[in-house]
Order: C-alpha cells, then structure tokens, then sequence
C-alpha cells in the first residue's frame, strides 16, 4: 500500500530534505508540503486523497503544532500524527500524546526511525521509542500518579489486550494470541478507549505507562 503523507514544517531546507528523503521510498509518498498548521488544514480540505500521516512541527507561525493537531483530531481523525520536534523534555512528550500525537520524534532523529515511526501509526496507530518510554516513566514517577484499576471497569480482558498493544501487537496478532476474533480485539480496544477517555491508542499506551500497567523492560 502506498503510504500518503503531509509534512508542516516552516524550516525550508529541512522541509525539502525530509520530503526527498521520504520520496525516495518506494511505498511513501509526500502529498501535501505546507509551511504551517493552518496551510496544512487548508490544504487536507481540499485534497482529494487520503492522508495517512501527517509530520508536524511543534513551533510554527500562524499556527502552531498544538493547536493544529487539536483540530485535526476533529476534522482529519484518520490521519495519523507525528510530532517533530527539537525538544526532547518529558513535559514536552506529555503534553503531545495527551493531545493526540501518534508519535513523538526528535528532529535530529535518523531517517531510518523517521520511516520506522510513519509505518508503525499506520500498522499499530502508535510509535515510541526507547527514549520516549524512558522519558514518560521518569515523569510518572514524578507525579506518583495511581489508580485503581477495578474502579474504571477495566476487565480482565481488556487488560490483556491493553498489555499486548502496550508491546507493540497488531489486532490480528493479538486476536491469534488470545484466541479470539480480530473484531473482538478492535472492540476492547474502542471500550478502553472510552472508558479511560484516550483519544487514541498513543494514550492507552500513555495510560498504561502511567499506572504501571507496563514497563520498559
């Protein structure tokens, strides 16, 4: 499948340097180029095509990161984002996936997990590496935040479910490892959405981090 995608960015020379990066992948495709937020969503207004993902930098004119993604968690919900960023701080990462990130990546990451992300929110709808896993538990256990599980409703079930997307499964995968049907998963994983309130799988993963439902291991 030929993986769509838009890039806001208002550095021009790292713009065309990542979108001749991507370009030159067989199976991705940059779409839409926009200088900020408020062109990319004037842009994903008109174009035809389905965007798959979306590269968003955080600190752009017009309008920033933040508020650009709110508002394509509204109106562009299928596309997935992926924050690009040169701050790497664990309030920074916090904030992002609360607010719907998909990803979270530092600007002098290597290509090569720049293209690992963008296919990992297409395949699992989320992407954090190792450092970004690190930098959430560290703010975690700042906040000594905890919760009890049996109170949310949170069944046995859908614990196992949020244990394995935590471990980066597909539904297929999970629905063979749990010996039930991949509509099954994909249903107690809209419950949990719900019921913890997440506005994607990026935050269930968040969640589970946060109330040590998972570990780094």
């Amino acid at each position: 499948m030929m993986i769509n995608i838009a890039i806001a960015e208002d550095q021009v020379l790292f713009r065309k340097g990542i979108i001749s990066l991507l370009n030159a992948v067989t199976d991705l495709r940059v779409v839409l180029e926009c200088s900020n937020g408020e062109d990319l969503l004037q842009q994903l207004g008109t174009c035809q095509e389905t965007i798959h993902v979306a590269l968003i930098d955080i600190n752009m004119p017009v309008l920033n990161g933040l508020e650009t993604m709110k508002i394509m968690r509204e109106k562009h919900s299928a596309t997935r984002n992926i924050i690009l960023t040169i701050h790497e701080e664990e309030k920074y990462i916090q904030a992002m996936v609360e607010a719907g990130a998909n990803a979270y990546l530092a600007k002098n990451a290597d290509f090569a997990e720049v293209e690992k992300a963008i296919r990992a929110v297409v395949a699992n709808d989320y992407y954090f590496n190792e450092q970004t896993i690190k930098a959430m538990h560290q703010f975690m256990n700042g906040k000594k935040q905890k919760v009890v599980l049996g109170e949310m409703d949170i069944t046995r079930r859908e614990r196992e479910v949020l244990e394995l997307i935590c471990q980066e499964n597909t539904s297929l995968e999970i629905s063979q490892k749990l010996f039930i049907s991949e509509s099954t998963v994909n249903g107690h994983r809209n419950n949990l959405l719900l019921k913890i309130g997440c506005k994607n799988t990026a935050g269930l993963v968040l969640f589970a981090i946060r109330h040590h439902i998972y570990r780094l291991q």
